[in-house]
């Protein structure tokens, strides 16, 4: 009975420990993590910071939904554009998946986008403008007035960390459950 209540246990604690480390992140659609919410014309847009790319470049996305009952706006045509002080205004190519809008600009660091969006579905039309952030990792100015040999090694994300500590937790739970049951004479 001992015996299975340990072995329960195990399953449960692997469980969990499982549980933790594959946590995926939050639907857009509630908001979490917007830069900016509100409302273009009877769309609601969620915007979001971008993720860093190759290039000095920083892919931007936005979420929309259909304003008068919150369900994914889908079929819409999208324009987006945008400017920073002291350069020209910029029309960006918006990759539309369902109601993910996709775009990419360059890493704006240290001033911010001043982005414009158009949307034409079937709802209406409606326009919104907001600001949106660079991202402070890299900046040509900065890198190049340190020390122009330096070399930068690529840096984990958190979720890459979260991933292998958890990894390396299970490994060792495995590892101490198989050497236990070796030590363990026969019948017991």
């Amino acid at each position: 009975m001992r015996r299975l209540v340990r072995r329960g246990a195990l399953v449960v604690a692997v469980m969990s420990l499982t549980s933790l480390c594959s946590a995926v992140p939050a639907a857009g659609h509630n908001g979490v993590g917007a830069a900016f919410k509100g409302r273009a014309g009877p769309y609601t847009v969620y915007a979001y910071d971008g993720y860093t790319l190759p290039h000095n470049e920083l892919q931007y996305r936005l979420v929309l939904l259909d304003a008068s009952n919150g369900e994914p706006a889908e079929d819409v045509s999208v324009r987006i554009t945008a400017s920073k002080p002291g350069a020209a205004r910029v029309t960006t190519t918006a990759n539309v998946y369902a109601n993910v809008v996709l775009y990419t600009l360059v890493n704006p660091y240290p001033a911010n986008w001043l982005v414009d969006v158009r949307l034409h579905g079937s709802p209406g039309n409606g326009e919104v403008s907001f600001h949106l952030h660079g991202f402070s990792g890299y900046s040509p100015a900065a890198t190049a007035a340190a020390t122009p040999a330096r070399v930068s090694q690529p840096r984990s994300t958190p979720a890459t960390t979260i991933a292998t500590v958890c990894a390396g937790v299970l490994l060792a739970a495995a590892a101490a459950f198989t050497w236990r049951r070796r030590r363990r004479p026969a019948g017991q």
